[in-house]
C-alpha cells in the first residue's frame, strides 16, 4: 500500500518568481566571471571617459573666439580652390 503524506509542502519565505535585489546582486557576483569582468571593465571606461570629457571638452579653450555655426559650415562644406598649374613645383 502506497502511502501518501497529505500535509502541504512548506512555503519558502519568496515566492520563485520574486528573487529580491541582493539575492540577485549576491548571485551577479558569483555568477559567470567572464560576463561580470566585462561589464565592471565598461563601467569603469564610461567613468573615465565621461570625467576626460567634463575635464577637458566641456568648454571651449577661448569664450571670444567663438563664431557663428553658418561660416563654420561655410567654410567646412566649400570646395577649395584648385592648385596652381603654371610654373615650376619643385620648390613646393
Amino acid at each position: 500500500m502506497i502511502s501518501i503524506n497529505k500535509q502541504p509542502a512548506p512555503s519558502s519565505p519568496q515566492a520563485a518568481g520574486t528573487i529580491g535585489w541582493r539575492a540577485r546582486i549576491a548571485a551577479w557576483a558569483r555568477g559567470p566571471t567572464l560576463m561580470r569582468d566585462i561589464t565592471l571593465v565598461l563601467i569603469v571606461k564610461l567613468i573615465l571617459l565621461m570625467s576626460l570629457k567634463y575635464a577637458f571638452f566641456n568648454h571651449p579653450q577661448a569664450e571670444h573666439m567663438s563664431l557663428p555655426p553658418a561660416v563654420v559650415a561655410e567654410k567646412l562644406l566649400s570646395v577649395p580652390a584648385p592648385a596652381s598649374t603654371e610654373g615650376d613645383h619643385h620648390d613646393k
